[in-house]
C-alpha cells in the first residue's frame, strides 16, 4: 500500500510541479526550483522528493510544520514563496481552498492517476494517498473479528479504549463523517459515550495507542492503517514490531456504509 501510495503521489507531483514551472511570469532560474509548504512528516516525504529531483532535476525546497502553514500562505499573499501545499488529511485542503490560496490545475496525468472521489471538482486539490481509520484490537482480549464505529460507545468497552486527542484531525474527521450518517444530537450522546468507555486520557500519535493494547491499558485502540506497516518495518525501534503483533486490525462498518478512509492531498498556491 505504501509503495503505490508513493508511486501515486510521486506522479501526480509531477504535474503539480510543471504547472508551478510554467506558469505565466514565472522565471527560469525559479523553474528549476518547486517551494513546497508541507504538513507531511519529513521522513515520509523527503525520499519521494530526493526521487523527485532525480528524475526532474527540479530542486524541492521545504518547509516543515505540523499546522498554521494555510495561514502563513494566506498572511504572505503576494510575496509568498510557495509553490506547493501538502497536507494530511481532506479538512486541510477544504479549508485551503476556503482560503482562496490554490489555483485550479488542468492536467491529464493527474486526472489518469487520480480517480474523481479523491479530488476538487474545480482542480484546486488532488488527493495523493488513503488512509483508512480503523480499530487495533488486541489478539488476546478481543474475540469479536466485527465492529462499527457506533459500537464504540457500546458500555461493554468501558475502560478498555485507547485514541489519541479529539482534537486532532484524524479524528475530527472521523467525527464528521459520524455527523453525516447520523446528524448533531445523536453524534453528541455518541462521543459521550466514547470519552466515557477511554482507558486513559488520550495523549500520543496512532502507533502509542496500539501501544497501549499491547501493554494491557486498553483492548481497543484507533488509528489509522498506514501505522501497521510503519510499526512492522521499524528496525530503529524493534519494540514497535511487538506492539504491531499483538493486535488484529478490524475494518468498521463494512457491513453498511463502510469504514471511513481520509486522504493526504496538495494544492497549488495562487
Amino acid at each position: 500500500m505504501r509503495s503505490f501510495s508513493t508511486r501515486v503521489a510521486a506522479l501526480a507531483l509531477l504535474p503539480l510541479a510543471l504547472a508551478v514551472a510554467h506558469a505565466p511570469g514565472v522565471k527560469a532560474t525559479e523553474a528549476n526550483e518547486v517551494n513546497v509548504y508541507s504538513y507531511r512528516q519529513p521522513y515520509l516525504i523527503t525520499p519521494l522528493f530526493k526521487a523527485f529531483t532525480e528524475q526532474t532535476g527540479i530542486k524541492v525546497n521545504v518547509i516543515f510544520a505540523e499546522k498554521g502553514l494555510i495561514e502563513r500562505i494566506a498572511a504572505e499573499g503576494r510575496n509568498s514563496p510557495a509553490d506547493v501545499l501538502l497536507t494530511v488529511d481532506v479538512g486541510n485542503l477544504m479549508q485551503a481552498k476556503d482560503a482562496g490560496i490554490g489555483q485550479a490545475i488542468h492536467s491529464a496525468p493527474l486526472e489518469a492517476a487520480i480517480p474523481q472521489a479523491y479530488r476538487d471538482d474545480g482542480g484546486i486539490w488532488w488527493g495523493l494517498t488513503r488512509r483508512a481509520r480503523v480499530v487495533y484490537a488486541s489478539k488476546e482480549r478481543v474475540k469479536p473479528d466485527r465492529i462499527t464505529y457506533e459500537d464504540l460507545a457500546d458500555p461493554k468497552w468501558r475502560g478498555k479504549i485507547c485514541i489519541r486527542s479529539g482534537q486532532h484531525v484524524y479524528n475530527v474527521a472521523l467525527i464528521a463523517s459520524m455527523l453525516a450518517a447520523h446528524g448533531k444530537d445523536w453524534t453528541e450522546t455518541w462521543l459521550k459515550g466514547v470519552k466515557a468507555n477511554l482507558a486513559r486520557k488520550p495523549a500520543g500519535d496512532d502507533r502509542l495507542q496500539v501501544k497501549g493494547v499491547y501493554a494491557g491499558e486498553c483492548d481497543i485502540a484507533v488509528g489509522n492503517t498506514y501505522y501497521m506497516g510503519a510499526m512492522l518495518q521499524n528496525d530503529k525501534e524493534p519494540e514497535q514490531k511487538d506492539w504491531a503483533n499483538s493486535v488484529n486490525i478490524l475494518f468498521p462498518n463494512t457491513g453498511d456504509r463502510g469504514t471511513h478512509v481520509n486522504i493526504s492531498g496538495a494544492l497549488v498556491a495562487k
